[in-house]
C-alpha cells in the first residue's frame, strides 16, 4: 500500500500544472484521459488500505449514515472514476496532502477536527479561476477515466466544508473513506 509513494508524489509534482487530459468531440464536452492520467489513476488507487481493520471502519461509518442526508453528511459517488481521485487531480498533490488522512479515509475525533479545519478551508476553498480550473479538472478526470459526466463537480469542493465545519460547530468528530465496490 505505501510503496513508492514519495517516488509517485514527485513525479506528480512535476505533472502537477499540466492537463492529463485532451478533449472529445464524442460526446461534446468530454475528455479523453492520455497515458500519464491511467498512471495517476493507478498511483491513487494503489494507496486505498484494503486491510481487514480499515475495511471494518469504512464498514462502521457506512453503518452511520441515515438513509436522508443531513447537514453533517457528504457522499459522493460515481461509476468507474473515483471521485477522491479527481479531487486529488484537481488539488495537485501537496494540496491534497494538507487534507485530513491519507488518501480520502481518516476518522477525526472532535479535537482533530478543529485543528485541521482551517487547512482542509485553505485547500477547498477555492474562488476564481483557482476554482473554475479545479472544477474543470474534476470534469475531465470524471467523464475522461469514468462515465460520469453530470457529476457536481463542485460538490468535491463544497460537500467536505459543509461536513468538517459542521463538526467543529456541534463538537463531533468526523471520518471519511474511500470504497470501490
Amino acid at each position: 500500500m505505501h510503496r513508492d509513494v514519495p517516488g509517485g508524489l514527485a513525479w506528480l509534482r512535476g505533472k502537477a500544472q499540466e492537463s492529463l487530459f485532451s478533449a472529445s468531440t464524442t460526446p461534446p464536452g468530454s475528455w479523453s484521459a492520455d497515458e500519464d492520467a491511467f498512471r495517476l489513476s493507478a498511483f491513487l488507487d494503489a494507496r486505498r488500505d484494503d486491510s481487514e481493520h480499515v475495511e471494518a471502519l469504512r464498514d462502521a461509518v457506512m453503518d452511520q449514515f441515515p438513509p436522508d442526508v443531513e447537514e453533517g453528511l457528504f457522499a459522493a459517488v460515481a461509476r468507474k472514476a473515483s471521485p477522491f481521485s479527481a479531487l486529488a487531480y484537481a488539488l495537485g498533490p501537496d494540496a491534497v496532502l494538507r487534507l485530513p488522512g491519507w488518501f480520502g479515509d481518516f476518522p477525526l475525533d472532535a479535537e482533530r477536527v478543529r485543528t485541521r479545519l482551517p487547512a482542509a478551508e485553505e485547500v477547498l476553498a477555492l474562488t476564481g479561476a483557482q476554482r473554475r480550473d479545479a472544477v474543470e479538472r474534476i470534469h475531465a478526470w470524471m467523464t475522461g477515466l469514468g462515465d460520469d459526466p453530470d457529476r457536481h463537480a463542485d460538490e468535491l469542493l463544497d460537500g467536505p466544508l459543509r461536513v468538517l465545519p459542521h463538526a467543529a460547530r456541534t463538537g463531533q468528530g468526523a471520518a471519511g473513506r474511500v470504497r470501490w465496490y
